[in-house]
C-alpha cells in the first residue's frame, strides 16, 4: 500500500471513508484510519499539507502506541507517548506529534454526535493530559485491529457498527471498568454494600471502612472504575428505587423518603425533582 508520508513504511495501513448524510447526523463516524510504521523522518501537525484538507482538522484523532515513542506537543507543551499509552485530542486545537526511530501505532480520526464534547470530558477527568495509560489498552487495541482488519479483507462494518465501535472506545477511555465476576474487587464489593444498605443514612466513609480502603483513595478509585462519585451512585440508585416503589406499591411519598434513605420528605422531593425533572407526586400519575 502507498502511503506518500515521509517517513512511513510501505508495510503500513491506511483506509479511508466518507460518512452519509445520516451519519453526520446521527452517529460517530470514521473518516480514515491506519496502522504505521515509522521512523523518526515521520512528524504531522496541525498544519500539515494533509491536514489542511478537508474536514481533517475538525475531527478527533485517538491512537494506541504500539512500539517506539512520540513527543508530542498541545498548547505549546510537550509530552511524550511510550508503547502501550493511548493519545487522544482534538484536532481543532494546535497540534504537533514526531515519532522516534521503529515507533508503531494504530490510529482514528473520526468525528459526529457528541464526539467533540466526549472528547474533552475524557480530557477533563484525566487532568487535561492528552497521553495515558488506561487499564484498558490492550481492549482499545484489540478493537482497533479488529476494525482495520476488517477494512483490510474489505468487509469493512456498516456505519452503525462503526458507531457503536467508537463509542464504545470512548467508554473504555473515560471509564475503567471493573473485572467481571470478581467478588473480591473492593469497588464490586462497595456497590454491593451500598445497594443493600440504601435505605440507611450510609457516608462515603462508612462504605470506604466496609471496603477498608481510605475515604479519599475509595473515592478516586470509584470515580474512575464508574464516572461518577460514591454519593452521586447513592444517589441515583435510591431515586431508582423510589421511582419502583411510586410506581408499583401504594406507599405514601414520606413513607418512600424515609424506605429510600432521606432524611425528610421535603429533602427527597427537592433531590427526586432535581434528578428526574418532576416531583415524585406526578411521576406516580405518569410514570416516565
Amino acid at each position: 500500500m502507498l502511503i506518500p508520508e515521509i517517513g512511513v513504511h510501505q508495510i503500513s495501513e491506511r483506509y479511508f471513508f466518507t460518512p452519509s448524510s445520516l451519519a453526520r447526523e446521527l452517529l460517530y463516524y470514521p473518516t480514515r484510519c491506519g496502522h504505521y510504521f515509522c521512523n523518526h523522518n515521520y512528524s504531522f501537525s496541525h498544519q500539515s499539507e494533509i491536514a489542511m484538507q478537508g474536514d481533517h482538522n475538525q475531527n478527533i484523532m485517538l491512537f494506541a502506541v504500539q512500539d517506539g515513542a512520540f513527543e508530542l506537543e498541545f498548547a505549546h507543551k510537550t509530552v511524550l507517548a511510550a508503547a502501550g499509552q493511548i493519545v487522544l485530542f482534538d484536532c481543532r486545537e494546535p497540534y504537533r506529534y514526531s515519532a522516534s526511530d521503529g515507533s508503531e501505532f494504530t490510529w482514528l480520526l473520526f468525528g459526529g454526535l457528541n464526539s467533540h464534547a466526549f472528547c474533552r470530558r475524557i480530557l477533563q477527568s484525566r487532568g487535561f493530559r492528552h497521553v495515558f495509560t488506561p487499564p484498558a489498552y490492550a481492549e482499545i487495541l484489540r478493537l482497533l485491529s479488529s476494525f482495520l482488519s476488517d477494512c483490510a479483507s474489505d468487509e469493512r462494518p456498516s456505519e452503525s457498527a462503526c458507531s457503536q465501535l467508537i463509542h464504545r472506545l470512548l467508554c473504555l477511555i473515560l471509564v475503567e471498568e471493573p473485572p467481571e465476576q470478581n467478588e473480591n474487587d473492593p469497588m464490586a464489593q462497595a456497590i454491593r454494600y451500598m445497594n443493600r444498605h440504601l435505605c440507611e443514612q450510609i457516608s462515603v466513609q462508612s462504605v470506604a471502612d466496609a471496603v477498608n480502603l481510605s475515604s479519599s483513595y475509595f473515592s478516586r478509585q470509584f470515580k474512575s472504575r464508574t464516572g461518577y462519585s460514591p454519593y452521586e451512585y447513592i444517589l441515583l440508585r435510591r431515586i431508582d428505587r423510589a421511582k419502583h416503589l411510586l410506581s408499583s406499591t401504594q406507599m405514601s411519598v414520606k413513607e418512600i423518603a424515609y424506605a429510600t434513605g432521606y432524611n425528610s420528605e421535603e429533602h427527597f422531593i427537592h433531590s427526586f425533582q432535581k434528578n428526574v425533572g418532576i416531583p415524585p407526586g406526578m411521576f406516580r400519575k405518569y410514570p416516565i
